[in-house]
């Protein structure tokens, strides 16, 4: 008797085992047949540069752009309402937006030939100014009328030799939706990105101009 009952109870145990495995299985493969796929966007880079001298003779670092606590992940955000956000699960960035916009400022003055050279910081070799800035807003809009994108940035300008700060700005850039779904909202944060820099960065170069020794400032056209 204790022989049949050892067995049955043996049996129920890998019996019990079994069924759970199996489920198990079955809910995960349900799962993964229900996930939607993820989908990864960027934002446009300038072509490569022209061969061209410089107009200044120093180099300028740019240190890894900072950002709020929402925007340092790579999901994409959108407001409901000034203050209700939410992230897209399954729509991100290919980098966080800090590293995106960093990436596109550097590109963007490399792409100007303004600068001996651009380096991005930390770097071995000294630079003479340092570039900062803090990524404020950078998300979709929705509560406004139409959708749109959002971008926002405080930049900073510092000297090397003494660390004094010579220029610091905040800027904002919006742009509307065309057409719907989250590629057109992609589209829009590209535009007003590229808006954005084409105000700070032409400051952010006459700051540098002006700046320099009378005889190391280029010439006029």
């Amino acid at each position: 008797m204790r022989i049949v009952e050892s067995w049955w109870n043996g049996w129920r145990v890998r019996m019990g085992r079994r069924l759970a495995l199996g489920l198990l299985a079955a809910l995960s493969s349900a799962a993964c047949g229900s996930l939607p796929r993820t989908n990864y966007y960027t934002l446009r880079l300038p072509p490569p540069p022209d061969t061209r001298d410089p107009q200044v003779n120093v180099v300028l670092g740019i240190e890894p752009f900072r950002a709020t606590g929402v925007l340092r992940d790579d999901r994409i955000v959108f407001y409901e309402s000034p203050t209700e956000l939410h992230f897209y699960e399954y729509h991100r960035w290919s980098a966080d937006p800090a590293t995106m916009l960093t990436d596109l400022v550097a590109r963007r003055l490399v792409q100007r030939a303004v600068f001996l050279e651009v380096r991005r910081l930390p770097a071995r070799e000294p630079v003479d100014y340092i570039l900062r800035a803090r990524v404020l807003s950078f998300e979709e809009v929705d509560y406004a009328a139409g959708v749109k994108g959002r971008v926002a940035l405080e930049m900073t300008l510092v000297r090397s030799r003494d660390r004094r700060t010579l220029w610091s700005e905040t800027r904002q850039a919006e742009s509307a939706a065309e057409g719907k779904g989250v590629t057109a909202v992609v589209n829009a944060l590209d535009a007003a990105s590229a808006r954005l820099l084409d105000e700070l960065l032409p400051v952010l170069v006459a700051q540098v101009e002006r700046d320099l020794p009378q005889g190391s400032q280029p010439s006029p056209p």
